[in-house]
């Protein structure tokens, strides 16, 4: 993944790394670079079909491929043997969705946070789907819409250790919490508790930097992390935090005045929350993640 806005970004390579459920996903998700057809959950939805599309969409039609920027991160793996960057499994699902309803193969591009708006404004990718935007960049928002609505709403949680210096969620004021990049979570925690969200490049860095002691507290899925405090590694943990509702939204971005593009992504947000889709593949995530924050414990690290 480059961190420069005047190069192409790097597709995202794919590898069996993710286990089955991974696996089912990112081929399910069309991870991009074999242009596979679609499976069955991810057919057309005739609610959709008679919605307008803006020149964004209509773009991606005449060229038959959907391109869209996503987050990105090297596996778990083997001391000194780096995975390379694969997409994140939630974006990708979504992103598969979204192209199978306009009819279209997808392509996924790995984007650092820096260059997303870029990519969008020089029209390398037709959308991004990354999470939340991140403001740290001073260009940030410049030339980019968003459709209304989040593809990430999901129910928050904080977990620290038992012992650990955060016994209440009061304590964590000017603390640091491990996040993921591109969290909804990361201005809940500053705004509810004042503490300082850290940012790693994905969830599974977030659990291992928080697991190594680099901060005070996680905040993440409220699936994952129950998911995790059922296991026996995790048993040195708590809940300090349940139903942490998302401050900001994990947007799907395109470039500025596109109404009608924007619209039909808007109308799909809607339809999707309503039909399952966004759950199942939050589900589906939940899986995988549990799946990768385990590789953990046998020796296997997380490569930046």
């Amino acid at each position: 993944m480059t961190s420069s806005a005047s190069r192409q970004p790097p597709r995202l390579a794919t590898s069996a790394a993710f286990g089955v459920l991974g696996v089912l996903l990112l081929l399910g998700a069309a991870c991009t670079l074999s242009a596979s057809p679609l499976p069955l959950w991810f057919r057309p939805e005739p609610s959709l079909a008679g919605l307008p599309q803006g020149p964004v969409l209509e773009r991606a039609t005449r060229r038959g491929t959907l391109v869209v920027g996503v987050r990105g991160y090297p596996r778990p793996a083997p001391p000194g043997a780096p995975t390379p960057a694969e997409p994140d499994s939630y974006d990708a699902a979504i992103a598969g969705r979204l192209a199978a309803q306009l009819g279209l193969r997808v392509e996924l591009v790995g984007l650092a946070p820096s260059t997303q708006d870029a990519a969008l404004r020089e029209g390398r990718v037709d959308l991004v789907l990354a999470g939340a935007p991140s403001d740290a960049d001073a260009d940030a928002g410049r030339g980019v819409a968003t459709a209304q609505g989040s593809y990430d709403q999901a129910s928050g949680m904080l977990v620290a250790l038992r012992k650990g210096r955060a016994q209440v969620a009061a304590d964590l004021r000017d603390a640091p919490v491990c996040v993921a990049q591109g969290s909804s979570y990361a201005s809940t925690i500053a705004k509810r508790f004042g503490a300082r969200p850290r940012s790693y490049p994905s969830s599974v860095h977030a659990a291992s930097a928080f697991m190594a002691g680099e901060c005070q507290a996680l905040a993440e899925d409220s699936e994952i992390l129950d998911r995790l405090l059922r296991n026996e590694e995790w048993r040195f943990y708590k809940a300090l935090s349940r139903g942490l509702a998302p401050q900001a939204d994990a947007a799907i971005r395109l470039a500025e005045g596109d109404a009608a593009s924007r619209e039909f992504l808007s109308a799909a947000l809607r339809a999707w929350r309503v039909d399952g889709t966004l759950q199942q593949a939050r589900t589906l995530r939940a899986g995988n993640l549990q799946f990768e924050i385990g590789l953990l414990r046998d020796g296997l690290v997380c490569h930046s």
